[in-house]
């Protein structure tokens, strides 16, 4: 007896098998992907690398600073040196002796005593003092002290005239003697006259004052001259001595008395 097949059994049967195949298909995708991973996904990071653990500072950012600056926009104390104090202190100073610049030796009364003064080393200036008193000032501008004679030569006369012989000299104070008049490095001599302390009527035609600091240790070259004004009146005129000061100086030139020789 022939047999003949089933087809629904058999289409049944071969719809099964394709079936399975195609599970066991995917079912080793499914194990490759668990064993191996997937291809796309990264792999870990190693310990330490930017992706690791919290971020870190990229290569060119300064740490923060901790020292202390002290308040916002103040600036920094200055370090302690330890060699001693600071530059803007210093420890010392440059002394100068008198206040000409002259030296500690070369500016004294007995350096002045032993050394006269040059013409070069003076300046003279006749300037106008009370009433009829004209101020004679003399002003070392050397290095060292030097030393004048008691009191100036001064003659009165007419600026115009060829002969000078009867000019007037001066009164002055009498018994006159001792050492020069010490001049210290930039300091000042003062010598006062009175051209008509009696306020009398006086010669006519003087216009001119003669002024040598210091007679007997300076040539007549070194005579100054200096114009007095016209019209001014001249009688019996009186000098004083050098003084420190007007005031000393005029204290002197009236004691006047004795002709000047």
């Amino acid at each position: 007896m022939r047999i003949r097949p089933n087809h629904r059994t058999l289409l049944a049967a071969a719809a099964t098998a394709a079936l399975a195949l195609s599970l066991t298909a995917c079912g080793g995708g499914d194990k490759a992907a668990a064993a191996g991973g997937s291809a796309d996904k990264p792999a870990a990071a190693a310990p330490g690398s930017a992706s690791a653990g919290a971020a870190t500072p990229a290569s060119n950012e300064k740490p923060a600073d901790t020292t202390t600056t002290g308040a916002p926009g103040t600036s920094k104390a200055p370090q302690k040196s330890s060699g001693g104090s600071s530059a803007s202190g210093g420890s010392g100073s440059t002394t100068t002796s008198g206040s000409g610049g002259g030296s500690a030796k070369n500016n004294t009364e007995a350096y002045a005593w032993k050394h006269a003064c040059a013409m070069s080393q003076l300046s003279v200036n006749v300037r106008p003092g009370s009433g009829s008193q004209r101020v004679i000032e003399v002003s070392n501008k050397g290095t060292s002290a030097c030393g004048l004679d008691l009191l100036p030569a001064i003659d009165l006369g007419d600026a115009n005239s060829a002969d000078q012989s009867r000019n007037v000299r001066p009164l002055v104070p009498s018994g006159l003697g001792g050492p020069d008049h010490a001049l210290l490095a930039g300091k000042k001599a003062y010598a006062v006259i009175d051209l008509n302390p009696g306020g009398k009527p006086g010669v006519k035609g003087i216009n001119e004052m003669n002024v040598l600091v210091s007679p007997s240790h300076m040539a007549n070259a070194d005579t100054r001259n200096f114009p007095i004004a016209a019209g001014t009146q001249v009688s019996g005129p009186k000098l004083g001595l050098y003084r420190d000061s007007v005031a000393d100086a005029v204290s002197s030139m009236k004691q006047a008395d004795t002709p000047q020789q």
